[in-house]
């Protein structure tokens, strides 16, 4: 394992971004392996679902063109989440081509450091994949912040693709005891004979939290055998480079790298806009742009741009993003901590 890991650590993986319930059907059958050792019963839920990353691909290519603003210029800092930056990347290259006199700064450093750095006032936008109470340091240490809830994130759990044809689908269980550390070969599941390496999140990471919450029921991963890896594109990366490893990516890194890690299902669903509807598949989250009180200046022209139909039909979805529009209200719902302010409503910029 440490030659592994040495190798993975040589790849240079910290990258520019460069860009549940369990169907009880398909499990009678087969019952799970125990942790003790290799399965010597194929787990015939391994491969009960099958989704491919043809099956994620994203249904538009097309890009949005910015309005300009009269008047409008100034420097705009946004960082955080590296799940959301890509978004937010596409949507800033085309808000400076016709608003040349704006500067925006886009920096992937996770969710945590996003929303502690506007906070700090250290950045005009800060990206989360969670709540800002989820995060505060402290209850009530985020109250100054003001939610700008632009898209929904959906993640997937991905292996290398040596494991495509052998593992499709896992439980829940299977998952809380892989990053448990109960499960360290992929044999003990009824899989090839082979180590699992587990690649993660840092702490301050929103899809860690995200994972945390509603896939692993909270539970607390191991740190051995475990990388800890600081972007999404980094573990996409190191995954690529790893065999048996595994991990999670937010659509849109596998839609950019189609061939280059394996989408897994989770419970026997899909990370479909179709699942997560049906309240089937809990792998995904609100995409916040979080401001220090209410959005003003160019940052609230930026989001106002984000959240318009020239960014919500044509490079959210290029991205494998979905509006929050098609998220019905009880999925939202679901995925809302109570008591959680309601976001600022921005009109649209171009309405």
């Amino acid at each position: 394992m440490l030659g592994r890991i040495s190798a993975i650590r040589s790849l240079g993986v910290k990258v520019a971004l460069g860009a549940v319930l369990a169907s009880t059907v398909i499990l009678a059958a087969c019952g799970t392996p125990t942790a003790g050792g290799p399965s010597t019963t194929p787990n015939a839920s391994l491969t009960a679902c099958s989704v491919s990353s043809s099956d994620l691909a994203p249904t538009t290519t097309s890009k949005g063109t910015a309005p300009a603003v009269s008047g409008l210029s100034g420097k705009v800092a946004v960082d955080g989440s590296t799940a959301l930056a890509p978004l937010f990347q596409a949507a800033a290259g085309e808000f400076q081509t016709t608003n040349s006199n704006v500067q925006i700064s886009i920096t992937p450093n996770g969710s945590g450091t996003g929303l502690k750095d506007v906070h700090a006032g250290a950045s005009n936008i800060g990206l989360s994949d969670v709540f800002a109470s989820e995060k505060a340091p402290t209850p009530g240490a985020y109250s100054d912040l003001v939610d700008h809830q632009v898209a929904a994130v959906v993640f997937t759990l991905v292996t290398n693709t040596d494991l495509q044809s052998t593992v499709k689908n896992l439980t829940t269980d299977e998952i809380v005891k892989i990053y448990t550390g109960a499960y360290t070969n992929w044999s003990q599941i009824g899989g090839p004979n082979e180590p699992i390496t587990v690649i993660n999140r840092p702490t301050t990471s929103g899809t860690r939290a995200t994972f945390k919450k509603y896939v692993l029921g909270g539970a607390t991963e191991t740190s051995g055998d475990t990388l800890t890896q600081e972007t999404t594109g980094a573990v996409l990366q190191a995954i690529k480079g790893t065999p048996g490893s595994i991990g999670y990516v937010s659509l849109s890194f596998v839609a950019q790298n189609p061939t280059a890690v394996s989408p897994v299902c989770i419970d026997g669903f899909k990370a479909t806009a179709t699942d997560i509807d049906a309240g089937n598949y809990k792998f995904w989250g609100i995409e916040h742009a979080y401001t220090k009180g209410p959005a003003a200046g160019a940052a609230k022209s930026l989001i106002q741009y984000v959240v318009s139909d020239q960014v919500q039909k044509n490079d959210l979805l290029a991205l494998s993003y979905l509006p929050i529009s098609a998220v019905s209200a009880s999925a939202i719902a679901a995925h809302t901590p109570s008591g959680a302010p309601a976001p600022e409503q921005l009109t649209p910029l171009g309405s």
